[in-house]
């Protein structure tokens, strides 16, 4: 068996001073310009303005920072968080969980939606392959941070993150790279949704992409946390017990019960859209119109399109 790889890159790029530039940083700001490439383009296809892409940016990350934040304080280390409130607010301490950035991410979509005065599914729609993408990005950050580590392991693939096993004085073990099985989850998501788009089972803006988007990408979540470390407080619950003998079995973590929430939400989704005649939502991918002609008739003088209509299509075309 081939020995495993050890893991013991500093998480620290360049050290500038007091300035610190990290891996995780350049992924995290490499995730979001790439989801709002891929956001802007699909928005520009379907027929809105650079305005609407980039209105939609600030929404985005509040919604991602805030919630993911706040997501790892209330959802996995809550004790700790309601003892000390203001540690909320030290971000560069760590701590962001994704179930966090998605509920942030909902409520951002809406209130966007709300606002342009267009449906909540055809911007979740547009939304949910850039943040595949995304995902999967800000997981490679997370390996380099020596984080999102597996459960011990001696497989082929097996890796000894050195700096987390230190980190907690622990002895170190061959582990499963499960940072590494997201950032797959996230192409493999990305690929799903792709496929499911070029079909064109039912216009895009029905919800069926959004919906699928959470489905399979919490299902590979709720399969991965099987692989995943326990959270500190789930570890410090389990290890509590088992030292009193207690036969824990396979125990579901947090990380899988709130990847049940939006399956669920998905399955909805893809539902309602599906029962949707396919007529009956408006195609945003149709060709646009053709400009409008002068023509003329033998009974009376030249008769022009509305200018209104005119107007309307120059501005789709912008």
């Amino acid at each position: 068996m081939l020995a495993a790889l050890t893991w013991d890159i500093d998480p620290i790029l360049i050290h500038l001073g007091p300035l610190q530039i990290r891996y995780y940083g350049l992924c995290f700001a490499a995730s979001i310009y790439f989801g709002f490439y891929l956001w802007q383009r699909t928005a520009h296809r379907w027929g809105h303005t650079l305005e609407f892409s980039e209105d939609c940016l600030w929404y985005a990350v509040i919604a991602i920072v805030g919630g993911a934040r706040l997501g790892h304080c209330f959802f996995y280390e809550p004790s700790r968080y309601l003892a000390n409130p203001i540690e909320i607010l030290y971000f560069w301490k760590g701590g962001l969980a994704s179930h966090g950035a998605t509920v942030g991410l909902f409520i951002a979509v809406y209130l966007f939606a709300r606002k342009k005065k267009v449906t909540f599914r055809r911007v979740a729609d547009m939304m949910a392959p850039a943040i595949a993408i995304a995902a999967g990005g800000v997981r490679v950050g997370n390996f380099f941070n020596s984080e999102i580590v597996g459960r011990p392991w001696d497989g082929p693939w097996a890796i000894i993150f050195a700096r987390h096993d230190r980190m907690l004085n622990i002895p170190s073990v061959p582990r499963h790279p499960t940072a590494f099985y997201e950032v797959l989850m996230g192409a493999a998501t990305f690929a799903i949704l792709w496929l499911i788009a070029r079909r064109d089972i039912r216009r895009a803006g029905s919800g069926l992409i959004a919906g699928t988007f959470l489905v399979v990408y919490f299902s590979f979540r709720f399969l991965v946390e099987f692989f995943k470390e326990y959270q500190v407080e789930e570890f410090i619950d389990r290890a509590g017990k088992l030292a009193a003998g207690a036969d824990q079995g396979t125990q579901l973590t947090m990380g899988q019960y709130l990847s049940v929430v939006p399956v669920l939400i998905g399955v909805l989704m893809i539902v309602m859209a599906l029962r949707t005649p396919k007529d009956a939502i408006d195609d945003p991918l149709r060709a646009l119109p053709m400009p409008a002609t002068t023509t003329t008739t033998t009974t009376g003088p030249a008769k022009t399109a509305p200018a209104s209509a005119a107007k309307q299509r120059g501005g789709r075309r912008k």
